[in-house]
């Protein structure tokens, strides 16, 4: 029988979420003119991004080929990263993650962001949410392993932060099942898992409901990019025998049910920024 202090804990956890969702058609209407520019340029498209989004509408995860002298760039700057890091400080509440990269690795000249500013990653985002994509953030991930259970994002979840998002995990090692894969369940499997369970699930909790044996675990030689839809699939990763560098780039509609996590209007335009690039940046 669940403890009062978990009866309590799923009960905020459940109050936020629908007082997150909530705040959602607010932000639309306050901008309502951005949101609809937004959904507009989406239209436009010239679906050349469609091999790779049936996949992502039927699954919500698939291997995408970008360019590959930008991934390669994008691979030797994220381990450079890692040797000359001093430290490997823990990202937030997850002892297993370490978060690498600075401001300086923010800026229109570094791979970091150019990588995630590539117009066909952008148009194929742009398709799958159905509005120009924001960019909530960039990070490159060292996930090391901790000898302890399974814990955080290590556990069966969903980000819970838009209708839809999409994140993009660019290898920058090996990931082997040893390295702790994102694993994923499809959108289907996640359908069967009910709403009002805590945030967090363990194998056995998700189980009751989902086939785990259907659960894809993503794996692929460095410089392998999959581009996932982390609120509407159930998913973990970072249960690591052996090291994992990735890289991973954060979309979502740009009117979600928390503020953006960053603001890029310091960064100077460039000229030849296309409108996709600047929507993603919220200079547009």
């Amino acid at each position: 029988m669940p403890s009062v202090t978990s009866v309590k804990t799923l009960a905020r956890d459940l109050v936020r979420r629908h007082m997150d969702r909530s705040s959602r058609p607010f932000r639309i209407l306050r901008d309502r003119h951005e949101f609809s520019a937004r959904r507009r340029a989406a239209e436009r498209l010239d679906g050349a991004q469609s091999p790779y989004l049936a996949a992502l509408d039927e699954t919500g995860f698939v291997q995408f080929d970008g360019s590959p002298i930008l991934v390669r760039e994008l691979v030797d700057a994220s381990r450079r990263k890692l040797a000359e890091a001093e430290a490997l400080p823990q990202r937030g509440n997850k002892p297993f993650f370490s978060q690498l990269l600075s401001a300086a690795d923010r800026t229109p000249a570094s791979v970091f962001l150019r990588f995630a500013l590539d117009e066909q990653l952008l148009k194929l985002v742009a398709a799958y949410l159905r509005c120009a994509p924001f960019l909530n953030s960039v990070e490159l991930l060292y996930s090391k392993p901790m000898g302890a259970g399974p814990m955080a994002s290590q556990l069966w979840h969903r980000d819970r932060r838009d209708l839809a998002i999409i994140k993009v995990f660019v290898y920058a090692t090996d990931v082997e099942p040893a390295n702790g894969p994102l694993t994923m369940l499809s959108k289907e499997e996640s359908r069967k898992v009910p709403e009002y369970l805590p945030h967090y699930l363990d194998d056995e909790q998700v189980g009751r409901y989902a086939s785990l044996d259907k659960a894809a675990a993503l794996t692929g030689p460095a410089a392998t990019t999959w581009v996932v839809d982390s609120e509407n699939c159930y998913h973990l990763g970072s249960r690591c025998e052996r090291p994992r560098l990735a890289y991973v780039a954060f979309f979502d509609s740009g009117f979600g049910y928390r503020p953006r996590e960053s603001n890029w209007r310091a960064l100077a335009p460039a000229a030849d920024w296309t409108p996709l690039q600047r929507y993603a940046l919220g200079l547009e």
